[in-house]
């Protein structure tokens, strides 16, 4: 685009959104253009250098809707921002252009005991907190949920802290219902029902821009909290494994931990919750502290911690604030050295620990942290592993040595959606070429339509 063109589009999108809703100031816009890749040693020289030429923010939808039809008339790329809070650089504007960040769209429309209509910016803890009132609860969230935008977490989620109760986001009627808005001259707003939503759930911001969703809600439960300690890793595992299936018993979160991991959890350790060469599970459930300390102790396992269930809608302690990718963010604040690696195991009981033991063997640089969900009902250990970081090629050959061994991996090193096993392929391309006819949103993420993409970006 020429300097003039480019000048007439800024001038257009200062009147659309107003001045001070437009930055322009390099510094910020290089701040504002990241998300959390820097916890890939893979992404950082790859993306580092890439950042917005300009940054808007529109306070509602109509704004919204005329920034992007702008944009599209004069071909320029769209970044769609949330939180920021997505751990794979596929927020990042690769070829510069229009970031559109949701922060002002923070309108939560219509809540009830049973759903929640928000605008795409509302953060998931305004959610939470709102519900609470209700005797109600969100379904599923991920760890960063006091500052993840709503629209970020169904494009870039799939489930998080709930998950092991209620499945994937993609799963039952998790997500309701989705306003999203075409990337065309003149751009359609179109209202998507659960059935409708393939090509909106966990589309990286490639296919469409989501203005509103409609989540389910729960009925509030009274959780507990309890961190248990164990003498050994693979004893740990079992009792997590035992109470996964344990359908009895609910509960909201079960993460297993190996030593040396929960010694990164410094509030944690502080607090004297977490024994010094201890593995240990972190657990969400409704029972209380007599039951469980029963229950452990059958399982080979003691509470180390406990909270009990909250009086009003305050977050206070919430052990799922060091789990799920959290986890990975402790770990690097303690050795800046550790990565990760996010893969799946095997679902039927005690293969895990087989796969796990025969990955010991030939990765030792690997600690196993392990989050249990349910997927179309079946519970599944998945682990978002702490890694210490060697070189590229060596978390090449255990990422395929994994997928030889029937470890699933999403790779969390790679930009590109399509390198990524939940890539939905020709659902999601097909309403790319309905809803974003000139591939202006976040170009560069899709390895499928980068004629220049070569392995050395892999």
């Amino acid at each position: 685009m020429s300097d003039n063109s480019w000048s007439i589009f800024l001038g257009k999108v200062e009147q659309i959104v107003g001045p001070e809703n437009l930055t322009i100031d390099e510094e910020q816009r290089r701040s504002k253009s990241k998300d959390c890749y820097h916890f890939s040693p893979v992404l950082i020289p790859q993306l580092d250098g890439c950042f917005a030429d300009i940054i808007a923010r529109p306070r509602n939808e109509d704004q919204l809707k005329n920034l992007i039809g702008c944009a599209a008339a004069h071909r320029v790329p769209i970044t769609p921002r949330g939180g920021g809070t997505g751990n794979y650089g596929q927020g990042v504007p690769l070829q510069g252009g229009v970031m559109i960040s949701t922060e002002h769209l923070d309108s939560i429309i219509e809540l009830s005991s049973s759903e929640a209509r928000v605008q795409a910016g509302v953060i998931l803890q305004s959610i939470e907190k709102a519900a609470f009132d209700l005797n109600a609860e969100l379904r599923c969230f991920p760890s960063t949920v006091p500052t993840s935008h709503t629209g970020g977490f169904i494009t870039g989620g799939s489930g998080g802290v709930g998950s092991i109760k209620w499945g994937m986001l993609r799963e039952s009627d998790n997500v309701r219902h989705a306003r999203i808005i075409t990337v065309e001259e003149e751009p359609r707003i179109i209202d998507l029902e659960r059935s409708e939503l393939g090509g909106v759930l966990h589309n990286c911001g490639l296919t469409c821009f989501v203005s509103e969703v409609t989540l389910s809600l729960s009925q509030r439960v009274p959780w507990q909290q309890y961190i248990v300690e164990f003498d050994d890793f693979y004893l740990a595992l079992s009792a997590a494994e035992h109470l996964a299936h344990m359908d009895d018993i609910q509960k909201r979160l079960l993460t297993v931990f190996e030593w040396p991991i929960p010694s990164y959890f410094v509030p944690l350790v502080k607090k004297a919750a977490i024994p010094k060469g201890s593995s240990t599970i972190f657990l969400y459930t409704d029972r209380n502290p007599e039951a469980v300390s029963h229950m452990m102790a059958d399982l080979g396992g003691r509470i180390s911690f406990h909270e009990p269930p909250k009086k009003d809608a305050k977050r206070g302690t919430q052990i799922y604030d060091y789990t799920w990718n959290h986890t990975t963010q402790w770990a690097m604040k303690a050795d800046p050295q550790l990565t990760y690696l996010q893969d799946r195991f095997l679902a039927e009981p005690g293969l895990a620990a087989e796969q796990i033991k025969a990955r010991k063997e030939k990765f030792p640089e690997v600690l196993e942290h392990v989050e249990y969900i349910k997927d179309a009902g079946t519970v599944v250990p998945g682990g978002l592993s702490i890694v210490r970081f060697q070189s590229k090629e060596r978390l090449w050959e255990l990422i395929e040595w994994c997928e030889a061994n029937e470890i699933r991996v999403a790779n969390p090193h790679t930009h590109y959606l399509d390198e990524d096993t939940r890539w939905y392929g020709d659902e999601h391309l097909a309403r790319k070429r309905e809803w974003d006819p000139f591939s202006l949103l976040n170009p560069g993420h899709l390895r499928v339509l980068e004629d220049g993409a070569t392995d050395d970006a892999r």
